[in-house]
């Protein structure tokens, strides 16, 4: 009888488990876009449509390189920091981007230069990557208030890092409390962050 009643729970237990390991967006339709409110970052996915024109489209995923080397920022990835600096402001904080795109040239003076202050490539690659390496000539990297604001600049970059996820924003190394991609889709969790660029 005791095993009967043993069974019983652990296969009540079990389909419990089942039950609420089934994916909820299993029979919802897949979302093709997030879109953010032009006034208040406030974001919203839609499975059918268009943003509106009060809107800002932030696209379905991560944001990768392209095929060639823009010469800016890559709008959806701008389209999405917008979004998080009009959400930022209604909490008291502002974002602003020190370093957004580089050119390949910009790129690779500012990786010379960290050469010669650390004092090898090894070393530098950990502050500041090679062109090839690096996703800022790519317009998919941005320093949020890197050397400005002092300490508001910091909290108000913090507040980007705790809140980045829901506009597809992550800062992505732990040495640079500054640096943000757009490494996910709007409301995914950002990845574990590596300890240093290179």
């Amino acid at each position: 009888m005791k095993a009967t009643r043993l069974l019983a729970s652990i296969a009540t237990v079990a389909i419990s488990f089942a039950l609420t390991t089934v994916p909820v967006s299993a029979n919802e339709a897949p979302v093709i876009d997030y879109c953010a409110k032009k006034t208040t970052g406030k974001v919203r996915a839609i499975t059918e449509g268009a943003c509106t024109k009060k809107e800002r489209s932030l696209g379905a995923g991560p944001i990768v390189r392209g095929e060639t080397h823009p010469s800016a920022l890559v709008p959806q990835f701008k389209a999405r920091y917008e979004a998080a600096k009009a959400a930022a402001k209604k909490k008291g904080h502002t974002l602003a981007i020190t370093s957004g795109y580089r050119s390949l040239e910009r790129q690779e003076m500012l990786y010379q230069r960290a050469i010669k202050r650390h004092g090898s490539a090894e070393a530098a690659s950990k502050w500041v990557l090679p062109p090839e390496k690096s996703n800022h000539p790519w317009g998919i990297a941005i320093d949020i208030n890197y050397g400005v604001g002092g300490t508001k600049g910091k909290k108000a970059a913090a507040w980007l890092e705790k809140n980045g996820y829901l506009y597809g924003l992550c800062r992505r190394y732990e040495n640079e409390w500054w640096h943000f991609e757009p490494l996910v889709a709007p409301g995914q969790q950002c990845p574990v962050m590596e300890p240093y660029a290179s």
